[in-house]
């Protein structure tokens, strides 16, 4: 709130009333002169009306800086009309008395004159006591809006560092929690997998771990590790199948074969779920995520019967002859092809159909499809054609499988992802929109 003196306000209001009837008055010696008025006479009732409009307008005038502006700007135009129509009736009465053409009596005509005469030397003081008042009244008015705005600033300048230390507390106290959770978690898992993780390698890299790698040639002898080694290093090119994999720059696309595997595209998933989550303590619960994630990969791959299968596809760091990596750290990307039958009257993947009871898949070759789901890259190795790539090795593998129709939902307001993968060939099934409004998604679907 202003701070302004109010017996200043008072008198300024004071004034503009006074102005207000002087000018209002002012009108009559005129009309009485002559009726309709001339020129000269017209000119008269101009001045007295931009007199009147002004104080009207300086009763408003401290409200917004527009209102000041219009208020001098009316009361120095006033002043110019009243001080020229001063002279006039003043100095050249005679002339003045001719040019108003009055067909009253002579001294009738000169005692009206004079009367607005005085009139307009009453308004034009008054004015310029107004004129003042104002701009004194107006300047004191900003000072005291700046100091209350600088008073603002400073106020705010204080809660934000009472803001930002009690989130420095908090998450002094959040990371103590998740340290507590975290050790919990890593019991959990230790008792669950049957193998303490290796921290030191973890971290300090100090230890080289030296495996024996079973053959790889079988993805089912393969999943027969039930034992969870991070510190277990990435399997050789020559214990891979070399015909079931993409190469492209330094970074190679193929089938997830081992547990440890499984577990670190199940943390990269839950990474990406954890960039868009602002839940407190995301560490614990993007370690749950992971958990989880890693169970449902476990099951879905192993659950393939009846020509549906599940695969989750990573992208590895290519093999370097001098450096040795951990699983964990050459996994970067990863996503799952899964292959599905259409229900009976199905014509795209979710499509609301009345089915018979009793069969509600059609086990035919037509109906089988792909479906993409889970694609996700770690952030340090984005923007290097990985995951337009791995997809391409996806739809490669559902094509070899003999599917005819590859299927993938994508978020309406992920602009860069429609890109990709409109980019590659997949186009918007127009028929699914409708049903997708509430999630927000559209269907997308890539024709062999």
């Amino acid at each position: 709130v202003r701070r302004a003196c109010s017996f200043t306000n008072l008198l300024l209001s004071c004034l503009n009333f006074s102005i207000f009837i002087l000018s209002a008055s002012s009108f009559a010696p005129t009309i009485l002169l002559k009726m309709p008025p001339t020129s000269f006479g017209m000119a008269l009732l101009m001045v007295s009306g931009i007199s009147l409009l002004s104080s009207f307008v300086g009763f408003y005038s401290q409200l917004t800086h527009f209102c000041f502006l219009t208020h001098i700007s009316l009361l120095l135009a006033s002043l110019i009309g009243q001080v020229l129509t001063i002279l006039a009736l003043f100095t050249k009465e005679k002339a003045s008395m001719s040019l108003l053409k009055s067909p009253r009596d002579p001294k009738e005509a000169k005692v009206l004159v004079r009367l607005e005469c005085g009139a307009l030397m009453a308004m034009c003081m008054l004015q310029c006591v107004v004129l003042m008042l104002s701009c004194a009244v107006h300047s004191c008015w900003v000072k005291d809006y700046e100091e209350l705005e600088a008073e603002k600033a400073a106020s705010a300048r204080k809660r934000s560092r009472r803001i930002a230390e009690v989130q420095e507390e908090s998450m002094a106290n959040a990371t103590k929690m998740a340290e507590i959770k975290a050790k919990e978690l890593d019991e959990k898992m230790k008792s669950k997998y049957g193998q303490t993780i290796d921290t030191d390698f973890l971290t300090k890299k100090k230890k080289q771990v030296s495996v024996q790698l079973p053959s790889l040639t079988s993805p089912v002898s393969t999943v027969r590790f039930c034992d969870l080694n991070f510190g277990r290093l990435q399997p050789s090119d020559d214990e891979l199948d070399p015909h079931n994999r993409f190469e492209f720059g330094n970074f190679v696309a193929r089938q997830a074969l081992l547990h440890e595997e499984y577990w670190t595209a199940a943390w990269l998933r839950a990474e990406e779920w954890a960039s868009r989550t602002h839940k407190l303590y995301v560490v614990n619960h993007k370690r749950n995520f992971a958990d989880q994630e890693f169970d449902a990969i476990k099951k879905r791959c192993k659950e393939q019967q009846d020509g549906q299968s599940s695969t989750c596809i990573i992208t590895v760091r290519k093999q370097d002859k001098n450096v040795k990596r951990s699983i964990i750290s050459s996994v970067v990307g990863t996503l799952d092809l899964n292959i599905r039958y259409l229900r009976l009257g199905e014509t795209f993947p979710g499509e609301p159909v009345d089915a018979p009871r009793f069969c509600k898949i059609e086990r035919t070759p037509s109906s089988r499809y792909g479906y993409i789901a889970n694609l996700c890259v770690a952030k340090s190795v984005r923007r290097k054609g990985i995951a337009s790539n791995m997809l391409y090795f996806a739809v490669e593998s559902a094509k070899s499988s003999g599917v005819a129709h590859v299927y993938v939902h994508v978020d309406r307001n992920n602009k860069p992802a429609q890109i990709l993968y409109q980019n590659l060939g997949f186009e918007v099934v127009n028929m699914a929109s409708p049903l997708l409004l509430k999630s927000q998604t559209y269907l997308l679907c890539l024709q062999m």
